[in-house]
């Protein structure tokens, strides 16, 4: 039973003062439509656009600020896999076709545009489109094409929630089937498993990962509140159901294939921390010597660490 229509409110933050209440029309709002997730393009303050996605009847219903009107765009893109409907989370069994889910804002290009990564939750896979066709309903439908398939997430691996960290460029999305988090670098043209980093995995504490921001200070946040088990089961009032993580965004990604650190800079640390395990082991071999090494030492650790990198 719906008592109210899906609306967009806006808030100004500094004072908590009601900016505006804009109600979607009736004629984008259909029977099974539920609006999960939504994506906020606000680089420019009078041209900011909302995004939000349907994932009862799939599509996109675009919000424009300036114009203070919406527009609903549709394409298949949107729609649930039926080979990624069947879902297992602690225990519980279940076929879920939640269409559109994840949206993933980049930041603006030389043209103001930004990317929306998305996907739908019954999916395995990441699709993107440039914000310049969606603004625009009939660009949207005279453009089908500009939707573009970028790559799969390898089975069992739907996703509900995603963000972009603009800062980054990296690409955060839950994996709720595998109780986890993962990246994807944006910079990366290939979406590929191999280039896909998980950033945490816990069976206890991460079931059911449902939402995922990066703040103003650059600070991931995740929830995870096991939804299924409360739906499907009972939730245990001795056990901790809802969390709450946080850490910097680059020690997240830290040590996955989604680390921004220069390969120069790893090179380095290691070259380091070479140079001071010889330095310990002559110390330790003729403790009256002095630390200096021969230089075939040096360049036979510095080989063997070449070949580490490169693999």
């Amino acid at each position: 039973t719906t008592k109210y229509p899906p609306s967009l409110i806006i808030y100004d933050l500094k004072t908590d003062n009601l900016l505006r209440k804009y109600v979607f029309p009736e004629d984008q709002v259909k029977q099974d439509s539920g609006f999960a997730n939504i994506a906020v393009e606000d680089t420019d303050c009078d041209k900011t656009y909302a995004y939000a996605g349907d994932l009862g009847k799939p599509a996109i219903v675009v919000y424009s600020w300036e114009k203070n009107d919406s527009w609903r765009i549709t394409h298949h893109y949107f729609n649930p896999d039926p080979l990624a409907c069947d879902f297992s989370v602690k225990g519980h069994n279940f076929s879920w076709t939640d269409a559109i889910f994840g949206l993933g804002l980049s930041a603006p290009n030389a043209d103001n545009f930004s990317t929306l990564y998305f996907h739908p939750m019954a999916s395995y896979n990441e699709f993107s489109v440039s914000t310049e066709y969606l603004r625009n309903q009939t660009v949207a439908d005279d453009n089908f094409d500009a939707f573009k398939l970028l790559g799969s997430r390898g089975p069992n691996a739907q996703s509900s929630v995603s963000f972009v960290d603009r800062k980054t460029g990296v690409l955060f999305y839950s994996l709720v089937n595998l109780n986890a988090v993962a990246c994807w670098r944006t910079s990366n043209n290939k979406y590929l498993m191999k280039n896909q980093g998980r950033i945490y995995m816990n069976e206890e504490t991460m079931v059911y990962p449902t939402d995922i921001k990066v703040d103003y200070e650059d600070n991931l946040w995740i929830l995870s509140n096991r939804l299924p088990i409360w739906m499907y089961g009972k939730l245990d009032l001795n056990e901790v159901n809802f969390r709450v993580f946080s850490a910097p965004v680059v020690h997240a990604i830290s040590h996955t294939a989604c680390d921004i650190t220069p390969r120069s800079d790893i090179l380095e640390k290691f070259v380091n921390k070479a140079k001071n395990i010889t330095k310990d082991i002559v110390a330790k071999v003729k403790p009256n010597s002095s630390t200096a090494t021969k230089p075939i030492t040096v360049l036979l650790t510095l080989s063997c660490l070449v070949r580490f990198l490169a693999t």
